[in-house]
């Protein structure tokens, strides 16, 4: 998942018009909540146009069959930041007549599947800020404070701080924990850039004593077109290669 700066509303607004989006992929479901409140099931999922690429937070957890990896599907009431959506109980998902498809070029395939690099981040132009970052990263150590928790992640790149509050705040998790960041905001405090939770943001952790890991930490995409006459998707080989530390 790619940080991005795009031209939108500075503010979550309510879109009624429909979009047609291809899915490319969607996560099991996350426990959603804030603590000592009755938590719901939610999923996120990453769908594009043939130019743009879109995460989305779904709050109606029957909508899970639509999201299935290269469905073509209508979107309609849905509420936009930036490229972020939220899927909730009032908005439409529709599957697309069969003859209505998109083409997702190559780039976006892997613009989707490439998390964003922590040196990239601390290079973004403050005039884009705040950028919507969300991605796979590694927990380097926590510390929880009054109100926030600050997680330090790291790549092979460098280190940030998350600062997480309300429903990502004092999230239970180790050092070398693997942090799912969705829609975290990438802001200058005190001339130091981090990674802010809000409204949209879900913060899910992958305990690396677990075997199950997520898929995409696989880094390492190795492409084999054989056709260029296919739009909707990319044949591709997938090589799994851990590249933290032992």
């Amino acid at each position: 998942m790619q940080a991005q700066s795009q031209v939108a509303p500075r503010r979550p607004a309510l879109q009624k018009d429909p979009m047609t989006v291809m899915v490319l992929k969607a996560t099991d479901p996350i426990e959603y909540g804030s603590p000592g409140q009755r938590k719901t099931k939610v999923f996120l999922a990453t769908v594009a146009t043939s130019n743009q690429v879109f995460q989305v937070k779904v709050l109606n957890f029957k909508l899970k069959k639509a999201f299935k990896e290269k469905n073509v599907i209508i979107l309609s009431q849905y509420i936009r930041y930036k490229n972020v959506l939220e899927i909730n109980q009032r908005s439409s998902v529709l599957k697309a007549p069969e003859n209505q498809t998109i083409e997702v070029p190559e780039r976006i395939w892997i613009r989707a599947q490439n998390p964003p690099k922590i040196i990239a981040l601390r290079q973004e132009n403050s005039d884009n800020l705040p950028t919507i970052v969300s991605g796979l990263f590694r927990l380097k150590k926590k510390k929880d404070r009054k109100k926030t928790t600050a997680y330090v992640i790291e790549d092979d790149t460098g280190t940030m701080e998350v600062v997480g509050s309300e429903i990502c705040y004092g999230i239970r998790c180790e050092e070398g924990d693997i942090l799912r960041l969705f829609c975290f905001y990438l802001k200058k405090i005190k001339e130091d850039l981090k990674l802010i939770s809000g409204k949209y943001s879900v913060l899910e952790v992958f305990n690396t004593n677990n075997q199950e890991q997520p898929s995409s930490l696989t880094i390492k995409l190795q492409f084999e077109m054989n056709s260029p006459q296919k739009p909707r998707g990319i044949n591709c080989t997938i090589k799994m290669e851990n590249t933290a530390e032992e």
